[in-house]
């Protein structure tokens, strides 16, 4: 009786030549598409070099303005020119010179001077004989960066609150619609003067829940658009005048609205 054997399995010992293939291709597809890089010429080349990049989710840096070629190019600077799946101008005003620049600065500021003297003050703005005038709680002044509208603390908040006096709301009101017309990007500072407040409430509290209100208020009340605002507080750090005066403290106790032209952003009139 003879027991039949089982042959032995067979055993491939070329499969390496498939991965040594794919390899091959691999290689010879990426000569391909860099001779074909080297016929086409640099401006090809950014483009490819930017989808490869985007394919592997690693952002490449800007490439400046005056160096871009195409609108082709716009995958280089796509923080700059996209919003969700559409493409767009570039939203922000590019000065072609720093003369420029100084011009609109001081021409959008005196034309917010001209509005505030004209809605909050009208006739009343000149001190006379038999009246003194009334008192300035806007006060616009230059900056670095811009321009910044002060108002007086004590006239649009009452004593240790964070809240926007009901009395001052009007007033609030003609000085958010003016900003409002800019389109410019806004930050609104808080600032006390160096007593420490009373209550549970701090100096450093009470000077950004005074900016944030404000800010609210401006969102709710007159629907601006929340990426050109931003609120902080600095509580007694950054003082206009003495503190050891009444007078240098009702300074100090303020909101700056601060008008921002070198943001990155700026919708235009809204």
């Amino acid at each position: 009786m003879s027991i039949k054997q089982k042959c032995p399995p067979f055993e491939n010992h070329e499969r390496w030549l498939l991965s040594y293939a794919d390899m091959l291709t691999l290689l010879f597809a990426v000569f391909v598409v860099l001779y074909a890089l080297s016929i086409a010429g640099k401006k090809q080349e950014k483009v490819v070099a930017a989808s490869i990049q985007e394919s592997f989710h690693t952002p490449m840096p800007d490439i400046p303005i005056d160096r871009r070629i195409g609108p082709e190019e716009q995958g280089l600077g796509i923080f700059e020119h996209f919003k969700g799946q559409s493409i767009r101008p570039s939203l922000i005003e590019k000065y072609p010179s720093s003369s420029q620049r100084v011009k609109t600065i001081d021409d959008e500021m005196n034309r917010v001077k001209i509005k505030l003297e004209e809605r909050l003050y009208g006739k009343d703005k000149f001190r006379s004989d038999n009246k003194t005038g009334q008192e300035r709680v806007v006060q616009v002044t230059k900056t670095a960066k811009g321009f910044k509208l002060q108002l007086l603390a004590r006239h649009f908040f009452d004593a240790g609150s964070v809240n926007v006096a009901r009395g001052a709301m009007p007033e609030l009101s003609q000085v958010a619609d003016i900003l409002k017309e800019l389109g410019r990007p806004i930050n609104i500072q808080g600032h006390t003067d160096s007593v420490p407040a009373a209550g549970d409430r701090g100096n450093w509290e009470i000077s950004t829940l005074r900016a944030t209100n404000v800010l609210k208020y401006l969102i709710s009340h007159h629907n601006f658009p929340t990426t050109l605002l931003s609120a902080s507080g600095y509580a007694d750090t950054q003082p206009i005048a003495s503190n050891g005066t009444e007078s240098g403290r009702m300074l100090n106790r303020r909101i700056e609205i601060h008008v921002d032209y070198d943001h990155e952003t700026s919708a235009g009139p809204l």
